[in-house]
């Protein structure tokens, strides 16, 4: 995309967030007009600027310039109008009209969304980060709920000196921060970019547990665990588990942890912990199918692997075991069974699952002590660590 491209895409997201906060009465008065006439002038120009956020978002420029003058003329000092009115010239194809006219809205001081998106883009273009972040940060000034917009962020993230503003930003903890390390409406692509970026040693970035906590979760939740573990390794090194499997001795089953295991109960299916040090779980299963009772974020290599566990059942292949990417499925039949070692293929995928079945009309079964070993080149037990 070129150039003009790039920034007719940024103003049109914000023109959307615009209009996304504006109110029922404007936004009734854009959608009729003759409305308009009977409001008091002051009004009566916002009613205008509304129309020209509205006739951008729908890719009508002229309609936009047109109602940017009409709301000038009602209102000469709101910057509103002059940002909207240089943002129509631009869209409408004046490239150069729509610099001078940004230009002479940035002399006069306008710190509107659309004046600081332009040269936050233009910025960029020109390859100055610095002066991209320096906009970036009186966008998200002046206008906080911007930072729920990811294009921001990154475009900063997409070279090196962009993403040095950026750590240097987040390191004094901003108060847009918090939207950067929690906004998680983003797509998988969005997070897994912010996880690299902050998981990189070379950023020199140092956060601390506290902040990157809920992207962790995020990670851990979206079966992102090599990401999450990277971002451990940098951020938050006690808490980093770089093995195979977090909690194999299910003592942490109640805690709330991003690396260890998730409960999958139901009315059909009980989910309990026994024991005081040396815990275990206990579960029981009254559907007729086999059933999820746990799973965790995993981080093997692609190949064979066997998997075991202490198991106390009346059944001894009461408990199966799977091992898919994003999400835990059903094993297949004859693929063995916990008690006795099971073979498992795992293919090394980003968001890899271990799941944890339970088989109908076992009783209570009880369940301690996960063990993975590799098969073939890499003999013996893999790693593991406790999630406590």
């Amino acid at each position: 995309m070129n150039r003009r491209g790039r920034i007719a895409v940024t103003l049109a997201a914000l023109v959307f967030a615009v209009l996304a906060t504006a109110s029922g009465i404007d936004r009734s008065a854009a959608e009729a007009p003759r409305l308009a006439a009977l409001l008091p002038e002051a009004m009566r120009a916002e009613t205008w600027r509304v129309q020209s956020e509205a006739a951008l978002a729908r890719g009508d420029s002229r309609a936009a310039s047109e109602a940017a003058g009409n709301s000038l003329d009602a209102d000469p000092v709101d910057p509103r109008g002059a940002s909207l009115l240089a943002t129509a010239v631009l869209a409408d194809g004046d490239r150069e009209g729509g610099a001078k006219a940004f230009a002479a809205a940035d002399r006069l001081g306008l710190r509107t969304p659309l004046v600081q998106a332009y040269f936050f883009e233009t910025a960029l273009a020109s390859g100055d980060a610095k002066e991209a972040a320096r906009r970036l940060d009186t966008l998200l000034l002046v206008n906080p709920s911007m930072a729920g917009i990811d294009y921001f962020f990154t475009a900063l993230e997409a070279s090196d000196s962009g993403r040095r503003q950026l750590g240097q930003r987040l390191t004094s903890d901003p108060l847009w921060s918090r939207a950067y390390l929690t906004g998680f409406q983003s797509d998988d692509a969005v997070l897994v970019s912010r996880a690299r970026f902050l998981g990189d040693k070379a950023s020199g970035i140092q956060l601390g547990c506290g902040r990157i906590e809920p992207m962790l979760r995020e990670l851990a939740v979206r079966n992102l665990r090599s990401e999450a573990q990277r971002l451990a390794q940098v951020q938050c090194p006690s808490r980093a588990a770089a093995q195979a499997l977090a909690d194999p001795g299910f003592e942490a089953v109640g805690e709330d942890d991003a690396f260890g295991w998730r409960r999958h109960a139901s009315g059909d299916v009980r989910i309990t912990e026994v024991g005081e040090r040396d815990k275990m779980v206990e579960m029981e299963n009254r559907a007729g199918s086999t059933r999820l009772v746990l799973s965790q974020p995993v981080a093997l290599e692609r190949g064979e692997y066997r998997i075991f566990a202490s198991i106390a059942a009346e059944r001894p292949d009461a408990l199966v075991v799977s091992v898919d990417c994003g999400e835990p499925a059903r094993p297949t039949r004859g693929s063995g069974s916990l008690g006795r070692g099971q073979l498992v293929q795992a293919s090394g995928c980003s968001d890899e699952v271990l799941g944890i079945w339970l088989r109908p009309r076992s009783g209570q079964v009880r369940i301690d002590n996960l063990r993975i070993s590799s098969v073939g080149d890499h003999a013996g037990d893999l790693p593991s660590s406790s999630a406590k």
